[in-house]
């Protein structure tokens, strides 16, 4: 019976830490990802599924508006040290690694919502003519997006 009462405790632990690995690679995978998704052939920025396509259309002057306006806004708190601290510490209270990953998804959601409003206000300067372009190149890169995906579909037959 005591047994099964530690292998209890350690159940909490294995499983925040199982989460906490999960989320490092899944960021670490998309972040190189995004990092290199630029294709060199076109010169253009490769397309994805997410609303980074519609980022990706504007065009470099406008991309880096949005950057700057980003970086103006308020940091986002640094809390790898906070999760460190979390992973270190015995016994390890899983909670305190939550917390720190909810301070990291607000911090990320509010780099969202300043890329939101920055390409709306980009957007809505555009005139017809320049809305209609950027619609078209959307559309363009949304179909060298799909096109790949089938190449890529037929090549792992």
């Amino acid at each position: 019976m005591a047994d099964t009462v530690k292998n209890r405790r350690w159940m909490p632990i294995i499983l925040g830490l199982s989460l906490a690995i999960n989320l490092a690679v899944v960021a670490a995978v998309g972040g190189a990802a995004w990092r290199h998704s630029g294709d060199a052939r076109s010169g253009l920025p490769r397309a994805s599924k997410s609303g980074a396509l519609y980022m990706k259309a504007l065009p470099r002057e406008s991309r880096r508006a949005i950057r700057e306006q980003m970086r103006s806004g308020p940091r986002p708190d640094r809390s790898t040290d906070q999760m460190l601290a979390a992973l270190r510490s015995e016994p390890f209270d899983p909670e305190a690694a939550v917390r720190v990953l909810e301070l990291q998804r607000d911090a990320g959601l509010q780099r969202q919502h300043a890329a939101t409003a920055g390409w709306l206000a980009e957007v809505t300067a555009m005139n017809a003519q320049e809305r209609a372009a950027y619609a078209d190149r959307i559309e363009e890169m949304a179909k060298r997006g799909k096109e790949r995906g089938k190449d890529r579909n037929r090549n792992d037959d």
